[in-house]
């Protein structure tokens, strides 16, 4: 009941935040939207580096509020609420190194460790646990095998489980910036309408005009900047993460489903090795 109510709020603030960031957007006093141009209509451009006045002319906060508040009030409102804020939170992910593959050198190392104490009938200690760096490892290890918590017809299944809520999540959020990357260059446009009206219906100085075009121009290119250099990469960035690590994961569950069934370590590692990175690149030599 919570997470209902917190959608619709979601959807509410959604829709509310839509309207003022656009109502901003046609609203604000032009003359105070371009920073540049209020500099050059004060007459203090002057005394600041013509660099700065350059780049100060492509800041303009009319744009910002159309397409940056745009866009975010949309994700708002087309997802729940803590689905996008968990996929806001996600962003840092994708300028995390993808240790992935070479986790599985790891995962390989210490499946035949417990492996080959498991086949042999000796106990796997704490110490043992705690040397298990991977977290899915680790608990699964702790909780599948050594407490023996789940019955063996039922580990193949649950490990799946897992494996699919993982991918869901990822496909979530992969999911929400491709909507945002879509939606970014729409509110451009919006924009750009926003700014040709405003010009039409100016009928005062020609920076009055010049203002009212810059929002026009800009807007369209924030939006194409936002979608195509943020947004859409960071999206891609996710599937290629979200691929990596359920090749890790595949592999963390066929080690542990083997190990729980007491295969002998020598299968166990033969099976291992098709995951690691060396020996995927002999299958793209030899496969293409």
């Amino acid at each position: 009941m919570k997470q209902r109510n917190s959608d619709k709020l979601g959807t509410l603030f959604g829709f509310i935040a839509g309207t003022i960031f656009i109502l901003s957007g046609i609203l604000w006093p032009a003359q105070y939207s371009n920073i540049a141009l209020w500099l050059e209509s004060t007459g203090n451009a002057d005394s600041i580096n013509k660099f700065v006045i350059q780049i100060l002319r492509f800041f303009d906060l009319k744009s910002l509020f159309i397409v940056f508040g745009g866009t975010i009030s949309v994700t708002f409102i087309a997802f729940p609420y803590r689905k996008t804020l968990r996929s806001f939170a996600s962003i840092l992910k994708v300028f995390a190194a993808d240790v992935a593959e070479e986790a599985t050198q790891e995962i390989y190392d210490q499946s035949k460790i417990i492996a080959e104490k498991r086949y042999s009938g000796k106990r796997i200690t704490n110490d043992d646990l705690n040397n298990l760096e991977n977290p899915f490892m680790r608990r699964w290890i702790e909780g599948l095998i050594v407490r023996e918590q789940v019955e063996e017809e039922s580990l193949q299944q649950i490990l799946k489980s897992e494996v699919a809520m993982y991918e869901q999540r990822a496909d979530e959020e992969i999911e929400i910036y491709d909507f945002m990357g879509t939606a970014a260059p729409a509110f451009g446009m919006v924009g750009t309408i926003v700014g040709l009206v405003l010009m039409l219906a100016e009928t005062g100085s020609i920076r009055s005009v010049m203002q009212a075009m810059s929002i026009a121009m800009l807007t369209t290119l924030y939006g194409v900047i936002l979608s195509n250099m943020v947004l859409l990469p960071i999206a891609e960035k996710r599937k290629q993460l979200k691929e990596s690590n359920l090749v890790l994961l595949e592999m963390i569950s066929e080690s542990v489903n083997r190990i729980a069934r007491l295969e002998a370590p020598y299968t166990i590692l033969q099976e291992l090795q098709n995951f690691l990175p060396q020996k995927r690149l002999t299958f793209d030599d030899q496969y293409g």
